[in-house]
């Protein structure tokens, strides 16, 4: 699947999970832009920041160090897709805090170790963060964060 209809295939799909589960949600657009989605509860005013990675392979990209501490989202959601064989596609979603996010992508970067923040963000400056389908598994489906969030 080529990268554009990848990634806007994954926004839409999140957008109609969380659709699903009584959120308003909408997808931000533009080339530049530091949000996929914002998600936020009928009658409330607290919105969910959430960060789409959408791979059709065994990794998802996150530039998690790469980004800047204070432009990080809430929450991340991987949306996983491949064709099925059978002309339909077998999908899953993980769903991570940004905050559970962090120490996965430490561990990644630095071969199982748990440093700092300070020094993860160091030593990965000048690389392209990823995290594997293995290391989100624990997260599938955990739309309820989000939901949760989105209400308190």
């Amino acid at each position: 699947m080529e990268k554009h209809f990848l990634n806007l295939a994954g926004e839409y799909r999140v957008c109609a999970e969380l659709l699903k589960r009584e959120l308003f949600a909408t997808i931000t657009y533009g080339n530049h832009k530091a949000v996929d989605i914002f998600a936020i509860a009928e009658g409330r005013r607290k919105a969910a920041v959430i960060e789409v990675k959408a791979s059709d392979d065994r990794r998802f990209v996150t530039r998690y160090f790469q980004k800047s501490a204070d432009s990080r989202p809430d929450f991340w959601v991987f949306y996983s897709v491949r064709p099925d064989g059978k002309g339909g596609f077998d999908e899953e979603f993980f769903v991570l805090a940004n905050s559970e996010l962090e120490p996965i992508q430490i561990r990644r970067n630095n071969k199982g170790q748990l440093i700092s923040a300070e020094e993860a963000a160091a030593l990965a400056a000048n690389g392209v963060d990823n995290v594997s389908r293995e290391d989100v598994e624990p997260f599938r489906d955990e739309w309820k964060k989000i939901v949760e969030f989105c209400k308190d």
